[in-house]
């Protein structure tokens, strides 16, 4: 089983939850809303969130941080959907998988919006049997077309405009921890 996942009771009910965690890159968030970043961060949380905010080199009047989480699986999607409303925001949220659920990668850049990638326990992204089938169908035959879906289906549009904001993102000091199963770091 993946490092922090298990199962525990969820905190307003008695049925067991999965436990996972994962990261959240914040690679560039305009610089005045910083703090309502970080209170939607809070309230998905449960618990205060404390962000060392380092000027984003590659984005003018943007700032980044990143933070790791533990809490219950699916805390990436609400993660992520806090942090849409905050527009010119580029970021990356992930989920690491577990016995019983998948993980997740979810990207946002302002001009494409949100792409979410299943991932599996070796860090692979995944793409359906659906998704295939639609992007051979629209393919007809042409290969130029089905790498164009293929690689929307892998989220490489997103890819491409986050890798000049990732240099030493996860190694960078601005990294801290938060795990929101104990309400604190």
């Amino acid at each position: 089983m993946p490092k922090n996942a298990g199962s525990q009771r969820h905190p307003h009910g008695g049925s067991l939850v999965t436990s996972t965690g994962g990261l959240i890159l914040l690679h560039a968030v305009p610089a005045h809303l910083t703090s309502h970043v970080r209170w939607s961060l809070e309230n998905i949380l449960g618990t205060t969130v404390q962000l060392r905010w380092e000027p984003q080199p590659h984005v003018v009047a943007h700032q980044r941080t990143e933070l790791s989480w533990n809490g219950p699986a699916g805390t990436a999607a609400q993660l992520a959907s806090a942090l849409r409303p905050y527009t010119g925001s580029f970021y990356e949220v992930t989920e690491r998988p577990t016995q019983t659920t998948s993980g997740l990668r979810i990207m946002h850049v302002p001009d494409l919006g949100i792409c979410s990638v299943p991932v599996d326990a070796h860090g692979n992204f995944t793409v359906t049997e659906d998704r295939i089938r639609y992007a051979l169908e629209q393919a007809a035959g042409d290969f130029n077309t089905l790498y164009d879906h293929l690689a929307l289906a892998l989220g490489q549009p997103w890819d491409d405009q986050l890798e000049p904001l990732r240099p030493g993102a996860l190694l960078h000091p601005a990294t801290r921890n938060i795990d929101a199963d104990q309400g604190g770091m």
